[in-house]
């Protein structure tokens, strides 16, 4: 027997969910969309957005009838939505033309009165569903690195904190900033900039667990999710990586004789002794990271070291104006 999971369907790009109808015209643009090169699927009018749910369709075209509201199909289509929203094309009849406007301020894609030219259409439908799924693909996997982006960063964040508080397991977050990226890329330009940190990404990428999460935040600012890991287990895994930082043969003949002076600086905030909101953990994290830079000594250093919660600090609650007091001690092993 085989299990259907309704939980995250696979996304098919060019599949599309037509509603199920004998008109002439809506029969022309089935076989307009396959010659375009999208497989579809007929589905009855009140079954189309749970079809293209359940088959991860990327595309549906809904023709809702006289009495159906602007508000019931898309709460529809918003309900049974895949990762992608699926492009949402509403064919009206004739008696509902005045209705147009409406139909596209509540976010459908496009509107179609009476008995429009197919071939364009299906053109069109192509179109949006491969630009839509280009845009999500962009949002989520940074094109330079294949890394994550900040935004998958940021919704793994929470649902680990979550597990790591329900097994009573600690867990970690890092933010890391390369040492004198930009004064490297003025010197020496974007392309050695860029080579250096695609070597850095597979560096990391390559010496955590699978388990862990590793994204590019920005330029050249990464986050980790360490799960199942203490603060002293943390930075001694920050030091070990920064320690190990090597770059490939080419990037080294780019970067020339800095090549082995790439370093970073990173700051950790752990769950549960930090914080225990993914907000407030990260930006913890990133608060350690500024007080690392400010000493100008120590190259990973823990938010629980910067005196944030200690009240050794009586100046004030943004440690990013603050320099780490014990900046003299050794480096961590």
């Amino acid at each position: 027997m085989s299990i259907v999971d309704l939980r995250s369907p696979s996304s098919r790009p060019d599949h599309a969910v037509l509603v199920d109808s004998e008109a002439p015209w809506m029969q022309a643009l089935d076989a307009a969309l396959v010659r375009a090169g999208m497989s579809v699927q007929r589905a009855p009018a009140a079954q189309c957005a749970f079809a293209a749910f359940v088959s991860g369709a990327a595309s549906v075209i809904l023709a809702p009838g006289l009495d159906t509201t602007t508000d019931a199909v898309w709460l529809s289509i918003c309900d049974r939505a895949s990762k992608v929203l699926p492009t949402t094309v509403i064919l009206l009849p004739l008696e509902r033309a005045a209705e147009e406007p409406q139909w596209l301020a509540a976010g459908f894609d496009e509107v179609v009165i009476g008995e429009p030219d197919v071939t364009a259409l299906a053109a069109r439908i192509q179109a949006r569903a491969r630009s839509r799924s280009v845009r999500h693909s962009l949002a989520s996997i940074d094109a330079l690195t294949g890394m994550p982006t900040h935004q998958v960063f940021f919704s793994r964040l929470d649902p680990t904190i979550r597990l790591s508080s329900r097994a009573a397991m600690p867990m970690a977050v890092a933010v890391v900033d390369m040492d004198g990226f930009v004064a490297l890329e003025r010197e020496r330009g974007r392309t050695v900039a860029r080579s250096l940190l695609v070597d850095v990404a597979h560096h990391l990428q390559a010496a955590l667990r699978r388990s862990d999460t590793v994204a590019r935040l920005g330029d050249d600012r990464f986050g980790l999710i360490l799960n199942h890991i203490t603060a002293f287990e943390a930075r001694r895994l920050m030091y070990k990586l920064w320690r190990s930082l090597t770059l490939s043969a080419e990037t080294v003949e780019l970067v020339g004789e800095t090549a082995g002076r790439v370093t970073f600086t990173a700051g950790v905030a752990v769950f549960p002794g930090d914080s225990s909101d993914s907000h407030e953990l990260y930006t913890r994290a990133e608060i350690a990271l500024d007080v690392a830079r400010a000493s100008g000594q120590r190259r990973v250093l823990l938010y629980s070291e910067t005196c944030g919660d200690s009240g050794l600090d009586t100046h004030g609650t943004d440690l990013r104006y603050h320099r780490v007091q014990s900046a003299g001690r050794e480096e961590p092993e």
